[in-house]
């Protein structure tokens, strides 16, 4: 079972990527779509390549594969050229006396063929690279992956949608159920209906001289006496009774003396 590698870092030279420059001749050009190939981990584990060679040729054997991918399984400047050992060292960031040894060696071993041209070329190179049956399946997989993460991104969409509609109407449910319910008057008990005690201490501060149940009680006694006078807004109705009795002197007892002030007119909203 293969995994993917990536070994393409970036390059020491800032041509590297594109090639080199030799005696004023460009190099090939050498930009690749492929950033990556496949690795064989049971191989490189367990294969020759471990008791062949020491672990800093290894090293350089990963960077030479790495080269070779981005043109076909060739290490080269361009298709007559090879890479001078000097060049490719510093590309490599390696000693060049130990990237000489190296390359020899896997020339040796027959890893690497040596062209008539001098450039280099990993043997066997297509059994790096992924048969049709694997490349169908990778495709197959990816495939699924895509649609995979496609629906998952759709069921997801769909549920933040579920729970923003959800958490709406959850707000809107708290404001019915903590809105503080309208002031209204009931002609048929002839009583106010919905006054709570926060109203009261409202009214009492702000009308102190009223007798606010008093007033109350008249108010509720007039709109009995006048059922075509139906207000839209009692509360404003009730703040507009106290204000003009308040201006008037109240009607809380003084001492012995019960303040008695002119009745009120009726208003309109």
């Amino acid at each position: 079972m293969p995994c993917l590698i990536a070994r393409f870092g970036r390059p020491a030279h800032p041509k590297a990527a594109r090639g080199f420059f030799i005696l004023g001749e460009k190099m090939k050009d050498r930009i690749s779509d492929k950033y990556w190939f496949p690795w064989w981990p049971d191989k490189w584990i367990f294969g020759s390549i471990r008791i062949e060679f020491s672990p800093a040729e290894r090293g350089i054997w990963v960077d030479m594969l790495s080269l070779a991918s981005k043109d076909s399984g060739h290490i080269r400047a361009n298709e007559e050229t090879p890479y001078p050992t000097q060049q490719l060292a510093g590309m490599l960031i390696i000693p060049e006396d130990i990237l000489i040894k190296a390359i020899d060696k896997f020339i040796k071993f027959e890893k690497i063929t040596k062209t008539k041209a001098g450039t280099l070329y990993v043997t066997k190179w297509e059994k790096y690279q992924f048969t049709e049956r694997h490349k169908r399946r990778i495709n197959a997989e990816m495939s699924e992956k895509s649609d995979t993460m496609s629906a998952e991104k759709d069921a997801i969409v769909k549920n933040n949608i579920k729970e923003d509609i959800i958490g709406h109407n959850k707000k809107e449910e708290t404001k019915k159920t903590t809105a503080t319910p309208k002031i209204i008057f009931n002609f048929g008990t002839a009583e106010f209906e919905n006054i709570i005690k926060k109203d009261n201490t409202i009214w009492e501060k702000a009308y102190p001289a009223c007798d606010i149940e008093a007033e109350l009680n008249k108010m509720a006694a007039w709109l009995s006496a006048n059922p075509t006078r139906k207000k839209s807004n009692y509360k404003k109705f009730i703040t507009n009774w106290l204000s003009r009795q308040q201006d008037r002197g109240g009607s809380k007892t003084n001492g012995t003396e019960k303040w008695t002030p002119k009745e009120p007119q009726p208003w309109e909203d």
